[in-house]
């Protein structure tokens, strides 16, 4: 996690983020999202996705919003656009469209 000096905090996820991983997930993203500080989730080295991870995403964009925050996606692993192109998810959760993670193509 990194914080700057604007008021926002970076949290990286990386490998699984999965129903084996939710749960783990879950617990350190409430605790990276103590206090107003807007989010970025930055995404690049996550290896895998599934619709548990996908649920965790959403509740962590509803959390956001209902605390009157900004959370950002910012960089983005092919398995992670996979998803939320098929989900049809990328405008809704604010993708950043141009920042692909590991040099990837759209």
């Amino acid at each position: 996690m990194n914080e700057s000096a604007q008021g926002s905090r970076q949290i990286f996820i990386n490998g699984e983020l999965t129903i084996y991983t939710a749960s783990e997930w879950r617990d350190k993203l409430v605790n990276e999202m103590a206090g107003n500080d807007d989010i970025r989730l930055e995404l690049a080295e996550v290896s895998e996705i599934d619709s548990a991870g996908l649920q965790l995403l959403l509740a962590v964009q509803r959390q956001a919003a209902g605390e009157g925050r900004q959370l950002h996606f910012g960089q983005c692993s092919s398995v992670v656009r996979a998803l939320l192109d098929f989900a049809q998810l990328m405008q809704s959760l604010n993708v950043n469209m141009q920042s692909l993670g590991h040099g990837e193509q759209p």
